[in-house]
């Protein structure tokens, strides 16, 4: 029984270590790939030994431990001055905080699509830079994915439902997946309804202008919910019904920038998106 017990504390471990859950990394992925063009699917299958972008979608934080992948740990997140706009990668290194030094996602984004830029790659080293794009775009649509030096006591906010549980861990994981239980097939379904102009829209901008719109959107997150509140079942429900509404919509504009990127790298006929 007490083994049975660590394993099961293991696992929830594991879980709260990574940002969106694998089924949310599988849907943004999924997503994407129904927005690519051919030539970019055929591109990449050849790559990825036949298979999509879905099956890598979680594979980044599947290698974390495997030696030579250890500095992904830190590619999970950006950390944003007050403006917004992301900080100066010297700057950030130099943090007192080391939440604030390890947010190097932006940074792991452009070296990523800079080398498939170079077309000067192995087949395994386009591979594993395919991978790193789709797993960093899906997290930089998660909400607590984005570091307010200013503001961290943010990240220790929590509530009470049932049990006490952080407001971080909760949209990582529950926002979504405590209302929906869908399949990667199931987030296309859903989901992939923008029309052609709404992609547009979407899309328009550099990366890092994405960066800087998502950190503004994103700090509103922490207005919808007073730290320390205790739910009832029925306040719990309708407050997650005010939620919901906001991971989804994250989530399928992370497919749709995630297609973006990966057409403009593999697709002669698509414009590249800018890094900056």
């Amino acid at each position: 029984m007490k083994k049975f017990i660590t394993i099961i504390v293991a696992l929830l471990t594991i879980q709260s270590a990574s940002a969106w859950s694998k089924a949310i990394h599988a849907g943004i992925a999924a997503i994407a790939d129904a927005n690519l063009t051919e030539q970019t699917k055929e591109s990449i299958r050849q790559a990825l030994d036949g298979r999509n972008i879905v099956y890598s979608a979680h594979w980044m934080y599947d290698m974390e431990k495997t030696k030579g992948f250890e500095q992904t740990k830190n590619w999970r997140s950006v950390a944003v001055a007050k403006n917004n706009k992301p900080l100066n990668p010297k700057k950030s290194l130099h943090h007192k905080e080391d939440i604030v030094r390890r947010a190097q996602g932006l940074e792991a984004l452009a070296a990523a699509i800079r080398a498939i830029e170079s077309e000067k790659l192995s087949k395994e080293e386009l591979a594993n830079n395919i991978r790193y794009i789709v797993t960093i775009v899906g997290d930089l649509h998660c909400p607590t994915h984005y570091i307010y030096p200013e503001a961290l006591e943010l990240r220790k906010m929590s509530f009470t439902y049932n049990k006490k549980q952080s407001y971080v861990s909760y949209w990582e994981h529950t926002s979504v997946a405590g209302t929906f239980n869908w399949k990667s097939n199931e987030f296309v379904h859903q989901l992939n309804r923008k029309s052609a102009e709404q992609i547009a829209a979407i899309t328009k901008g550099s990366i890092t202008n994405w960066v800087t719109k998502n950190a503004a959107e994103y700090r509103e997150i922490y207005s919808l919910l007073e730290n320390g509140t205790t739910f009832s079942q029925k306040d719990f429900r309708n407050w997650q019904n005010k939620i919901y509404p906001i991971s989804t919509e994250q989530v399928a504009i992370a497919g749709y920038r995630l297609a973006a990127i990966l057409n403009g790298l593999f697709d002669s006929n698509v414009p590249n998106v800018k890094i900056k």
